[in-house]
């Protein structure tokens, strides 16, 4: 996704960089004989990273991860998805022509926007006609935070977005027809991805973050019903039979509460314990902050074998 960089690079795993809002999120993924394995995992608050270059480059240092491949996660405010119609172009001349077919759908100049898409199953929206998703960046925002990367000493290769890097943790997870919803509670806002099949046939923003307060929790799960009715009645899919919480919450909140009362689904939330090996402790609090991190940075493997490395 948004696949800028094509430099070959030592091996060493992959660092992810997420912006949050508060500060930065960081994860690194070794790639281990047997599996990987999360190294290093940490938030940092700061409230302008940008002047605080002095700070996050003796962390990185002191990680022993200068010169480490890169993956950036942009924050939600510098880039737009948008469900269109598949261009009738060979594939190559798909991120042009998308140029000319969202232009008048994103908030920024097109001319200064870096264009990518991820295509959706032949099945989705009951084959009428072929579907993706245009993802548009705004490149000053990219620029931005891929010198801020090389200023503290890593090395950026990739430029992601948070709904895509999640789907890292639940592709394995959706290995079936029966569909299953992926809800992650951002610091600011939210988002469902819904997948068949180990298949990403859905995806939209929410208005609902895990800030609110318990009386908001009955929007947030109105939200995510009228998403699982589309998805049905129009992209054409059978029902979700699961739903994935991220990052983790404990069964007795608020919102798990609500979910389990109202919508007939297995509900579960996402440990990362269970699901990664990690030589890093992998806290309550600290997961709340860098599931998009460790996410984005289990994507190493498939960039190898991609050829991006």
């Amino acid at each position: 996704m948004l696949s800028l960089f094509k430099k070959k690079t030592k091996s060493g795993g992959i660092t992810s960089v997420v912006f949050t809002g508060k500060g930065v999120s960081f994860a690194h993924i070794q790639q281990t004989a047997s599996q990987p394995e999360l190294s290093f995992c940490e938030h940092i608050l700061s409230p302008n990273p940008f002047k605080d270059t002095t700070r996050f480059a003796e962390l990185i240092k002191s990680k022993g991860l200068n010169g480490t491949k890169t993956l950036i996660v942009m924050p939600e405010s510098s880039y737009q998805i948008h469900l269109v119609e598949r261009p009738a172009v060979p594939d190559e001349e798909i991120a042009d022509a998308l140029r000319w077919k969202i232009k008048d759908l994103i908030d920024f100049d097109i001319e200064h926007a870096v264009i990518d898409y991820i295509e959706l199953p032949e099945d989705a929206y009951r084959g009428r006609s072929r579907m993706l998703y245009a993802v548009a960046a705004a490149r000053n925002e990219i620029d931005r935070r891929v010198a801020w990367c090389e200023s503290i000493g890593l090395e950026p290769i990739v430029v992601d977005v948070p709904e895509l890097a999640l789907l890292n943790l639940t592709e394995d997870l959706a290995d079936s027809e029966a569909g299953l919803a992926a809800f992650f509670l951002g610091d600011e806002s939210s988002s469902i991805n819904l997948l068949s099949d180990s298949s990403l046939y859905f995806t939209r923003h929410l208005h609902y973050n895990r800030k609110v307060g318990a009386d908001d929790v009955g929007a947030a799960v109105l939200e995510l019903q009228r998403s699982l009715d589309y998805y049905e009645s129009q992209v054409g899919k059978p029902p979700c039979v699961r739903l994935l919480v991220m990052p983790f919450q404990p069964d007795d909140t608020p919102l798990m509460t609500e979910l389990r009362q109202s919508l007939y689904l297995d509900i579960h939330s996402l440990n990362l314990n269970n699901l990664i090996s990690s030589s890093v402790e992998l806290s309550d609090d600290l997961q709340q902050w860098t599931t998009v991190a460790v996410a984005a940075a289990l994507r190493s493997e498939s960039l190898e074998s991609e050829g991006v490395i």
